[in-house]
């Protein structure tokens, strides 16, 4: 199934006329079965090596201190902190707590081949998290991602409130959300999918039960992304301007950077130049 949400976002695909301009729901889109299950994350919690920060606890958007569900294990003789502890996670979820893992694909390899195949035909750098959330509760308070962003419904239900009038789609995340007026209310079933413009405001409460969901954040480069992928560029194959500067006044100097900068700008085109900063984009993240 996960070849068949990739084929969704391929040109041509379900999410084309959607992308950047609304929301969209897929109905049953993929087979849960094929994701990661509620029973694979208690068997990490219990007996792997998982460490913080690839596991954390929120409820309502507050973070208790890692000492609260983190605790210290013998790896080969050494005493290593980090750990999850599995009672106090548990106990905290059953106080209302919502358990996020973070970067599943850094561990998790089903994960890791859905996020290659997405980066494989969308211009996006990939991060993946999950959320396993108990009833009537919410992870995270109303928010925006900087990011467009891919959540697929595993276990349970999840009721969505979107907050998408004017004045509040922004490109950079916040909190800053007026989540009195919801422009939109559905609820996830097992194996839907729903896509969600960058900047769109947010808020998910798991219903009738605990909830599990992946989702995938898909961050486009932005203008500092585009240029720091120019400098990069520039510094990497321009040996003359980075290690002969030196020998000019600082006046010929800027002139110089100046020029460079213009003729490496005008001979990138834009795939060569956009693929620059997701190459470095995508090195941070997995």
């Amino acid at each position: 199934m996960a070849a068949s949400l990739v084929d969704v976002l391929k040109d041509g695909g379900t999410f084309t006329e959607h992308w950047g301009r609304e929301h969209q729901i897929l109905r049953g889109a993929v087979d849960p079965a094929d994701y990661i299950t509620t029973d694979l994350i208690e068997e990490k919690l219990d007996s792997s090596l998982l460490r913080w920060p690839y596991f954390s606890v929120l409820r309502d958007g507050a973070v208790p201190h890692t000492e609260h569900y983190t605790t210290v294990r013998d790896v080969i003789g050494h005493q290593r902190d980090g750990f999850p502890d599995p009672v106090a996670i548990r106990r905290l979820m059953a106080a209302g707590g919502t358990l996020k893992l973070n970067q599943l694909s850094h561990w998790h390899r089903p994960t890791r081949r859905l996020v290659e195949q997405i980066e494989a035909v969308v211009p996006a750098a990939v991060d993946s998290y999950v959320f396993w959330t108990p009833p009537q509760r919410r992870g995270m308070l109303p928010h925006r991602d900087a990011s467009h962003v891919l959540a697929i419904q595993l276990h349970g239900r999840k009721e969505w409130q979107l907050f998408a009038q004017d004045g509040q789609i922004r490109s950079g995340a916040g909190l800053d959300v007026d989540a009195e007026r919801p422009s939109h209310t559905f609820v996830l079933e097992p194996g839907d999918v729903l896509y969600l413009p960058h900047g769109w405001p947010h808020d998910a409460v798991a219903r009738d039960g605990d909830s599990l969901h992946l989702t995938l954040t898909l961050t486009e480069p932005t203008p500092d992304d585009l240029l720091q992928a120019l400098v990069n560029h520039l510094v990497e194959t321009d040996w003359e301007l980075m290690h002969r500067f030196h020998a000019t006044t600082l006046e010929q100097r800027t002139e110089n950077t100046r020029a460079a900068l213009l003729h490496g700008a005008g001979r990138l085109d834009d795939s060569a130049w956009t693929q620059l900063a997701l190459a470095s984009m995508r090195e941070v993240t997995g």
